[in-house]
């Protein structure tokens, strides 16, 4: 997962500068700030799972995409995550 920050950030006593680069591998806390742009699939989906969707603040509609990323696609599967993060329930347990 990569993103690319598109603002600075402030880590504690640090200030991680826009443009950085950073990813799952880093040392800094995840997922990054909502202005932070998702450079691949993984790196979305994490940001969408762990932002609301219709939050005022920190909503879907923030949420920063790289060309090529399917946005419809990536809320879809976090709808799906978050409905069913364990997967979905099998059709026996449904009618019990």
């Amino acid at each position: 997962m990569r993103w690319q920050l598109r603002g600075d950030w402030p880590v504690g006593a640090a200030l991680i500068p826009a443009g950085t680069i950073i990813d799952d591998t880093t040392n800094l806390p995840l997922p990054p700030p909502i202005n932070a742009m998702a450079l691949d699939e993984d790196a979305a989906l994490a940001m969408a799972i762990a932002y609301e969707e219709t939050a005022t603040i920190a909503g879907w509609h923030h949420l920063h995409f790289a060309p090529g990323i399917d946005r419809d696609a990536i809320f879809a599967q976090a709808r799906h995550n978050k409905r069913w993060p364990t997967g979905r329930p099998s059709p026996q347990s449904l009618s019990s």
